[in-house]
């Protein structure tokens, strides 16, 4: 367990909770447990998104989960199943709310909610928090880089999530803009822009370049994008990363 722990979010989980066993750590958000009645379940820990394996700070998330999980009482509350049939929930270690642990030190980011589920309360400002001082997956030097990060920031005025009518018929209208606040031009080749969940990953093609107080629009039907041929962002709420070759997260909009 870290030194300094966060502060547990005090929600009321208790009723409806049930005591699980750790059968191992599969990486920083999925888990393997097992019921008091004998059953094995894969839990994907609800409402937050670690690095997947080989990604920067990958090997950091798992090895805080397994931490703060091995050798005590863990208590697993479900909200659900996603769509390859794992259980989602939320876990507490004696005590501590896990979901909420991992968003505090950097070790997760926040996806976006259900506002049914009652238990994600918090997570976004402390993911806030963890963002503005820099912790774990969020740190300048995380990913192993050791120059200084470029000025860049994604400009919330410009950039579109929800144009008007169906989605997926208006991917143009849908853009995020990235803009030089700094005063010396920024190579992007190889850079990348994604969303909360990592499904949407856009990749800037080589030779691309953003000058001194240049902006770079990226629409929702640029072919950079994997997979492509959808829409992207959430209208009712997401984040787009903006991250350089090695992984470091450069500039962060959360909207």
């Amino acid at each position: 367990m870290p030194d300094q722990a966060p502060v547990g979010t005090g929600d009321d989980h208790t009723a409806e909770s049930e005591t699980v066993i750790l059968v191992r750590v599969s990486d920083g958000d999925t888990v393997v447990v097992t019921t008091v009645d004998g059953d094995e379940l894969t839990v994907r820990l609800a409402a937050v998104n670690a690095p997947d394996r080989g990604e920067c700070h990958a090997d950091e998330s798992l090895d805080f989960l397994e931490e703060i999980l091995l050798g005590g009482e863990i208590e697993m509350v479900r909200t659900g199943t996603d769509q390859f049939g794992r259980t989602l929930a939320h876990l507490y270690a004696d005590g501590s709310h896990v979901n909420h642990e991992l968003v505090a030190l950097g070790m997760a980011l926040v996806v976006t909610t259900d506002p049914e589920d009652g238990l994600a309360g918090g997570l976004l400002s402390a993911e806030e928090e963890a963002f503005s001082s820099r912790l774990g997956l969020w740190g300048p030097t995380s990913c192993g880089r050791t120059t200084e990060i470029p000025e860049l920031d994604i400009e919330a005025a410009l950039s579109r999530v929800d144009p008007a009518g169906p989605d997926d018929e208006r991917l143009a209208e849908e853009l995020v803009v990235i803009v030089n606040v700094g005063s010396v031009a920024v190579d992007l080749s190889g850079w990348g822009l994604r969303d909360e969940s990592a499904r949407h990953r856009f990749t800037f093609p080589d030779r691309t370049s953003l000058g001194p107080g240049d902006r770079l629009t990226i629409s929702s039907d640029h072919p950079g994008w994997s997979p492509g041929d959808g829409p992207v962002w959430n209208n009712d709420g997401d984040v787009a990363l903006l991250l350089d070759p090695v992984g470091t997260v450069v500039a962060r909009w959360r909207y």
